[in-house]
């Protein structure tokens, strides 16, 4: 059974994958992949959500029934995943009847303990969002995500009591029983609470592409509410997970405009229930891309499957996790990915690997790396051990650009010490002090390449495998154009 919970949102797949998606689900990898490498069993899940009006008008402009458009683009996210070096363990799709059964069983046992009930209503909606707006919520009488205009709704529909809750909900996030990262968010989330709650329809009428409402067939379930209960439906699909009971998610990474749904309407709907609360939810800002908010229309959208095929995987991987600490909007660019390439990969890592391994092999030093395999492979010093606490404590603590930071340190270290020592010159008359210097150097390869692990797994490998051959070969090759 796993030890260790960690799930991506479900995506919304009214679009193919863009640089966004692409962040969130590095982010989730890179901790799966950093617990999986202490030793811990790790569910690391992902998927796509697929239900709701927007999807059944997309498919119908493309003359599509949903099914057949939604399994498209699920596919597309998988492809984007799997270019992405992507290491999860199950992909859960909402249009799964395994999931849509579950998601009737938990929408009935929330009417079943009186925390449902009909109701008519009038409101401001959001086509986009999918969801109805407070007048609080609007920005100059827009959406504040989609800055258009909500349209006057009304219809009857099934409303969940998320108001009985506040109370509870303040307290269970003030002594961070619900751990929400970063503080500001924390505290967003806290005000808005202290505001007041209302209770929100969970159902719609005329949607003809969702999960059927348990017992009423003239409504859908909210498609957001569907998307949520994945969390929990997987852990009654694949038995690895034990269970929601017995193991609810340690942390859920989603970005900040969908905070409130997974902070505060998922966690009343498990407290209804009285069922156990996720750990932590950490929380991502928004990209600009060069300046410029993402957008289709100003055809600055990153297409990451692009990015990687030009520069590499691991580039990218390196590029989204230091561009900008998580949590914080920040900007990115091709610019961006390009000069981090050349600068950062190709001539501080790549050319401290390359030039110690040429330095070996011209001074006949390839020993060393047999000695390493040896003795001293499951050896860490003291220093050594000190580093990679330190970067694992980042990693934990969601500041992943510092752990890259401290590892690039090391990096730079490296370089450092080469030029301060020249070993070209102590191959002339100090052969001793010449092997201490690049054992050194070659201890500090080793450490790289476990701290790069988890950012940068195939970079990882190709280290080892050439520290352990002694054969040199470019990490980063010179990028054309």
């Amino acid at each position: 059974m796993a030890n260790r919970y960690i799930t991506t949102p479900v995506y919304y797949v009214n679009a193919r994958p863009h640089i966004g998606h692409a962040y969130t689900t590095v982010m989730a990898d890179i901790l799966a992949r950093y617990f999986k490498a202490k030793g811990e069993d790790v569910f690391f899940l992902t998927g796509t959500d697929e239900h709701g009006a927007k999807n059944a008008q997309a498919a119908e402009r493309v003359k599509k029934t949903p099914k057949q458009y939604v399994n498209e683009l699920a596919s597309e996210f998988r492809i984007a995943w799997q270019g992405l070096n992507i290491d999860y363990s199950q992909f859960i799709r909402t249009s799964d009847p395994k999931h849509e059964k579950v998601v009737v069983d938990f929408v009935q046992k929330l009417k079943n303990a009186g925390f449902v009930d009909k109701r008519r209503y009038s409101g401001l909606y959001c086509i986009a969002c999918e969801r109805y707006l407070t007048p609080k919520e609007l920005e100059s009488g827009l959406c504040p995500d989609h800055k258009t205009k909500p349209v006057l709704q009304t219809e009857e529909n099934y409303f969940f009591a998320l108001s009985r809750f506040q109370e509870k909900l303040i307290r269970t996030i003030e002594r961070d029983e619900l751990l929400i990262t970063p503080a500001t968010r924390r505290n967003e989330v806290l005000g808005k609470l202290r505001a007041g709650l209302e209770d929100v329809s969970i159902s719609r009428a005329n949607v003809v592409w969702g999960i059927p409402f348990p017992n009423d067939p003239s409504q859908t379930i909210y498609v957001w509410v569907d998307a949520l209960i994945n969390y929990y439906s997987a852990t009654e699909m694949y038995d690895s997970l034990g269970g929601w009971a017995e193991h609810p998610a340690d942390i859920h990474l989603i970005g900040k405009d969908i905070l409130w749904f997974h902070a505060v309407i998922w966690p009343a709907m498990l407290l209804a229930l009285k069922l156990p609360l996720p750990k932590t939810i950490a929380t991502h800002g928004f990209f600009t891309i060069g300046g410029e908010k993402m957008s289709k229309t100003r055809g600055n959208v990153l297409d990451p499957l692009e990015l990687v095929e030009k520069y590499g995987v691991d580039t990218i991987r390196y590029a989204l996790v230091s561009a900008f600490p998580f949590g914080t909007d920040g900007d990115f660019s091709e610019e961006i990915i390009k000069q981090k390439y050349e600068s950062e990969l190709a001539n501080e890592l790549g050319n401290l690997l390359q030039r110690v391994l040429v330095m070996m092999k011209k001074y006949n030093l390839c020993s060393l790396a047999k000695k390493w395999q040896g003795a001293k492979r499951n050896k860490v010093s003291s220093k050594s051990r000190k580093e990679l606490l330190a970067v694992g404590e980042d990693i934990e603590k969601y500041r992943f650009d510092l752990a890259l930071s401290a590892i690039w340190d090391i990096v730079r270290q490296g370089n450092e010490a080469i030029e301060r020592a020249k070993p070209w010159e102590l191959a002339k008359n100090n052969k001793a002090k010449l092997e201490d210097v690049i054992s050194n150097e070659y201890e500090r390869l080793l450490l790289i390449a476990r701290l790069i692990k988890p950012f940068m797994p195939a970079t990882s490998s190709a280290m080892e495998e050439q520290l352990q051959s002694c054969v040199p070969e470019p990490l980063f090759p010179k990028i054309d154009g």
